[in-house]
C-alpha cells in the first residue's frame, strides 16, 4: 500500500475500489476491506489481534453464561473450557467483521501456532482444547466448530463428559456391615475383623483403600447405624423457623436446666446444683420469667409461669417439651388446668426433638452457663479437671469442719445472682434480632431483647397483664375433689365448711396455696366460689402440712430410699451369698472304710433343730418358719425371736419379706413408695 493519502486515492481510482464519503471530523473517503490486497488484509487482522486488551477477554465480557438447566450441571473443568472457547470465538467474530470470518480464523490459527496471540488468549488455547499437555494449539476445524456451537448457547461449548461405570469391590458391603455399628468401630478394626471372617484367598482392602471408598459415600448414609435416628438429626437438613412476623407474647417457651455450678442448699447449707426453669419470648428472645428450685418439678414450672405472666403478660401459646413438669393435669386439664384458666394454648414438641426448641436450648448457654463460669464451683465440661477436683475437695472439707464453705454462694445471694444474669442477657445484642445503629458508637449492631420488646410497645403492642387480685387466684392450683358430708380431702388433709352440706357426693374444684395449708377455695362446676374451707382434721398429722412441704418430704424420702439400696448393695458385696452351684466340688477319697458313718442316720449327722420344740426348717432363713411363728404364737420360744431379729438385721431381703407378710396379714399399713413427680401407694408384694 502507498504511504501517502494521495497515492492511495490514485490506486483506488485506478483499480475501481468502491468508496463512500467519511462522516466525521477530517472527512475523506472510506474503502471496504474486501477490496484491499491480501497482504494488507492480513496485516490489518494481525494488528487488530495485537491491539486486544486483557480486559476484553474476560469470560463475563465475552459470553454471558445463560441460566440454562444444562449449564447448571457443568463441572468446574467443563465450565473453564467453555469459557476459554467462548473467548476465542468472540475474538474471531470481532476480527471477522473487518477481514471476513475465513481470514480471521486463519489468522488466529497461525498466531496461536506461533505463540503470537496476546497473553490472555494464548493461555486459553490449551484450556479450550480440553486435552492433556500445555503445548496444544488451535485448528481451523475446531475454531469453526466452536463458532457453530456458540450459537446454541454457553453450555454447548462445554466438552462432553462421560460418566464411567464404577465397579464396586466385593469387600465394600462387608466392610460397611462392620463399620455401621453403634459402637463406632475404627476402620482399622473393621479391616482386621473382615480379614478374620473372610475365606482364604478373599480380597481384603488396605486401610487407605477402605478410607478412599468410604469417602465416596454420603456422610449421612455412612453414619446410618453408627448413629441412631435421633443423633442422625444433627447432620441432616433442618427447617429454620422464622419469627419475624410474630409479636411479643404470641409464644412463650420454657425448659429446665441444671445449674453448672454448686451453691449452698437453702435447708442444710451443703453443696448442691439447683434446677432453673426459664421462660423465653419467641419473637424478641427476651427472658420473661424464671424460677429456681431444688429439682425440676410442677411447682418450679408454675412459679416460672407466675413470674413471666405477672411481669410481662399472658402469652397466647405455651410451647414446651413432654416433661412431667409440663405435661400434667395441673397444666392441661380442661377444667382445673392452668392453661384453660389463663386462656393460653399448650403445644408440646415431638419426643426427642430438642432442635425444635433451639431458642430455649441455646439460651441456657447465654444465660446460665455463662453465669456459672463466673463462680469458683463451676463444674461444666469446659472446667479444668484438676481445678474442679480441688474445689470439690475444699468445699467438702469446709462443710465437714464448719458446716458451710465460703466457696458456696448462699441461696438468697444466688437468687439475686440469677436475676442479674437475666437482666444482663436481656440487655445484650442478640444476633437473631434486626440490626440498628448504635446511638453511642454510630455502628450497626443487633438489637437486644429489651430493645425489641420496647420497639413493639412503641409500635402499639401492649402486653395482656393481670392485676394483683387476679394473680392471687390465677396462680392457685386446683384439683377436682369429692365432697363427703361437708368435707373435702386434699393431700391427706381434711377441710370442712358448712356451705358444702348441699354438695354431698359432687366433685368440685378445690384450689390451694402451696405455701399455706390452713384453708382451701372450693368452686362449683361453673367456677363460682362456693366457700373457703378451713382445716378440720388430718389423719396423717395433727397440724396441716403444706403441699410444698409434702413435696420436700417426698423428695427426701426418695433420696433416703435410694441411699439404702446402695448400702444394701455394698453389704452384699462384702458378704456374698454362697450358692451351691458356684462352689467348687471338693471330693475326698477315704483311704479306708468307715462303716459307722455309712450306717448312721441322716439326722444324727446334721442336726437341723436347736431343741425338740423347734419345727423343721428352723435356721434356714426360710419365710415358712416365720409364717409358722405367726400361726403358732404359743409355741414360739425366746431363741426363735432372737433368731428372727438377727436375720432381719443381717439380711435386708429377708426383712422386706417379713414386712410384706405383715402387710398382707394386716399387721402394719402398706408402705408408701415415692416417685419423682407423683405419689402413689402400692401394697407390699
Amino acid at each position: 500500500m502507498p504511504q501517502r493519502a494521495a497515492h492511495i486515492s490514485r490506486l483506488a481510482k485506478r483499480n475501481g475500489w468502491p468508496s463512500r464519503e467519511r462522516n466525521g471530523r477530517g472527512g475523506g473517503r472510506e474503502y471496504p476491506l474486501a477490496c484491499l490486497p491480501a497482504e494488507t488484509r492480513n496485516a490489518i487482522a494481525a494488528q487488530l489481534v495485537g491491539d486486544l486488551q486483557p480486559a476484553q477477554v474476560e469470560p463475563s465480557s465475552v459470553i454471558a453464561a445463560p441460566q440454562a438447566p444444562a449449564a447448571a450441571n457443568l463441572t468446574d473443568w467443563q465450565r473453564e473450557c467453555a469459557e476459554a472457547r467462548g473467548a476465542l470465538v468472540a475474538e474471531a467474530r470481532r476480527i471477522g467483521v473487518a477481514v471476513g470470518m475465513n481470514r480471521a480464523v486463519d489468522t488466529m490459527v497461525k498466531l496461536a501456532r506461533e505463540g503470537g496471540l496476546p497473553d490472555p488468549l494464548q493461555g486459553m488455547v490449551p484450556v479450550a482444547n480440553a486435552r492433556a499437555g500445555d503445548k496444544r494449539t488451535l485448528s481451523r476445524g475446531s475454531l469453526f466448530r466452536w463458532l457453530s456451537l456458540s450459537e446454541q448457547g454457553f453450555a454447548a461449548l462445554a466438552p462432553k463428559f462421560s460418566c464411567a461405570v464404577v465397579e464396586i469391590p466385593a469387600w465394600l458391603p462387608l466392610l460397611l456391615a462392620l463399620y455401621q455399628r453403634p459402637t463406632k468401630p475404627s476402620v482399622a478394626f473393621c479391616i482386621e475383623t473382615l480379614e478374620k471372617q473372610s475365606p482364604p484367598g478373599a480380597e481384603v482392602p488396605s486401610e487407605s483403600a477402605a478410607r478412599r471408598w468410604l469417602k465416596r459415600i454420603s456422610p449421612v448414609d455412612l453414619a446410618r447405624g453408627r448413629m441412631g435416628a435421633r443423633e442422625l438429626k444433627s447432620i441432616r437438613p433442618f427447617v429454620r423457623r422464622d419469627s419475624s412476623h410474630m409479636w411479643p407474647g404470641d409464644c412463650y417457651t420454657a425448659d429446665g436446666h441444671t445449674f453448672d455450678a454448686e451453691v449452698a442448699h437453702p435447708a442444710h447449707g451443703r453443696a448442691f446444683r439447683p434446677e432453673i426453669t426459664s421462660v423465653l419470648d419467641i419473637a424478641t428472645r427476651r427472658c420473661v420469667g424464671w424460677s429456681a428450685g431444688l429439682a425440676e418439678s410442677t411447682w418450679a414450672v408454675l412459679d416460672a409461669q407466675r413470674n413471666a405472666i405477672e411481669t410481662n403478660g399472658i402469652c397466647a401459646l405455651w410451647y414446651v417439651d413432654n416433661g412431667s413438669g409440663y405435661r400434667n393435669a395441673m397444666q392441661s386439664d380442661a377444667v382445673v388446668g392452668f392453661a384453660s384458666r389463663v386462656g393460653m394454648t399448650i403445644t408440646h414438641s415431638l419426643p426427642y426433638n430438642s432442635q425444635a426448641r433451639g431458642v430455649e436450648e441455646r439460651s441456657h448457654q447465654s444465660i446460665w452457663v455463662r453465669g456459672a463460669k463466673q463462680l469458683p464451683t463451676y463444674m461444666g465440661a469446659d472446667m479444668d479437671r484438676e481445678a474442679k477436683q480441688k474445689v470439690f475437695k475444699l468445699t467438702r472439707r469446709d462443710i465437714k469442719r464448719t458446716g458451710s464453705s465460703v466457696l458456696l454462694m448462699p441461696w438468697t445471694e444466688f437468687l439475686a445472682f440469677c436475676q442479674r444474669q437475666v437482666d444482663a442477657y436481656n440487655a445484650r445484642p442478640h444476633r437473631t434480632l434486626p440490626r440498628v445503629r448504635d446511638a453511642a458508637t454510630g455502628k450497626l449492631r443487633h438489637m437486644s431483647p429489651d430493645e425489641a420488646w420496647q420497639q413493639a410497645i412503641d409500635e402499639g403492642w401492649q402486653p395482656l397483664t393481670v392485676s394483683a387480685a387476679e394473680s392471687a387466684d390465677l396462680f392457685r392450683p386446683y384439683k377436682l375433689c369429692s365432697v363427703i358430708r361437708g368435707e373435702v380431702r386434699l393431700f391427706n388433709n381434711t377441710y370442712f365448711s358448712k356451705a358444702l352440706e348441699h354438695y354431698h357426693g359432687e366433685r368440685l374444684q378445690v384450689g390451694y396455696d402451696i405455701h399455706d395449708a390452713s384453708r382451701v377455695w372450693v368452686r362449683d362446676a361453673e367456677g363460682r366460689l362456693v366457700c373457703v374451707a378451713g382445716f378440720e382434721a388430718n389423719s396423717r398429722a395433727y397440724f396441716p402440712q403444706p403441699v410444698i412441704n409434702q413435696a420436700k418430704e417426698k423428695r427426701a424420702l426418695g433420696i433416703i430410699r435410694r441411699a439404702e439400696v446402695k448400702i444394701d448393695d455394698a453389704k452384699d458385696e462384702l458378704n456374698p451369698q454362697q450358692l451351691i452351684e458356684h462352689q467348687a466340688s471338693n471330693v475326698i477319697e477315704m483311704p479306708f472304710a468307715m462303716p459307722e458313718l455309712a450306717e448312721a442316720e441322716p439326722e444324727n449327722v446334721v442336726a437341723l433343730r436347736a431343741s425338740e420344740d423347734d419345727p423343721p426348717g428352723f435356721g434356714t432363713n426360710d419365710l415358712d418358719f416365720y409364717r409358722w411363728m405367726l400361726d403358732h404364737p404359743e409355741r414360739v420360744q425366746p431363741h426363735h425371736n432372737e433368731w428372727l431379729e438377727d436375720e432381719m438385721r443381717e439380711s435386708p431381703t429377708f426383712r422386706s419379706m417379713v414386712e410384706e407378710e405383715q402387710v398382707l396379714r394386716g399387721m402394719r399399713p402398706a408402705r408408701r413408695s415415692y416417685d419423682k413427680d407423683e405419689e402413689f401407694e402400692v401394697a407390699a408384694g
